[in-house]
């Protein structure tokens, strides 16, 4: 029950983060002269990708959490690694424009996974069946990662 209730708080807290930077694409980017972001119309597809982004998310975190034994340890590897997720999954640079093994490697980010399926909601404006391997690919990895959490917990209690 407490897995449960801390990984819904973190999951909402990725919610309204996203919603926040909406808001600022929206109404205060024209402020500055500049366009406004468009949503688009398929908000039940983004939202999904949004949920499925922010479980990949926190189950990432609960797994970094269970291997450092400080905050220290943990948010210097958390920040170094989401970096470095980013940069192969094409969120620093387009991954058409990465060597051959980066593009055959971007694959393999989660980031590149979230990136894509948002692509496909807000530039494609394309339904649910098109983010759906995105979808199912985030959610393993947010599964595989708690696993991973929840073993690596037990270890530790058990010392």
């Amino acid at each position: 029950r407490v897995l449960f209730r801390s990984i819904s708080v973190y999951v909402l807290v990725c919610l309204i983060q996203f919603f926040l930077m909406l808001l600022v694409g929206i109404y205060f980017l024209p402020l500055l002269g500049l366009p406004a972001f468009v949503i688009g119309n398929n908000f039940p597809a983004l939202l999904l990708m949004l949920i499925a982004s922010a479980f990949a998310a926190t189950g990432y975190a609960f797994m970094v959490g269970s291997v450092f034994r400080s905050h220290h340890q943990a948010m210097v590897f958390g920040s170094v690694s989401v970096v470095i997720l980013a940069a192969i999954g094409g969120v620093l640079v387009p991954v058409y424009v990465m060597p051959n093994i980066m593009q055959t490697l971007s694959v393999l980010s989660p980031l590149n996974w979230s990136l894509n399926g948002l692509n496909n909601v807000f530039l494609r404006q394309t339904g649910f069946s098109e983010i759906l391997p995105d979808i199912l690919k985030l959610l393993a990895f947010f599964t595989v990662m708690i696993f991973v959490s929840v073993q690596l917990s037990r270890k530790s209690f058990t010392k």
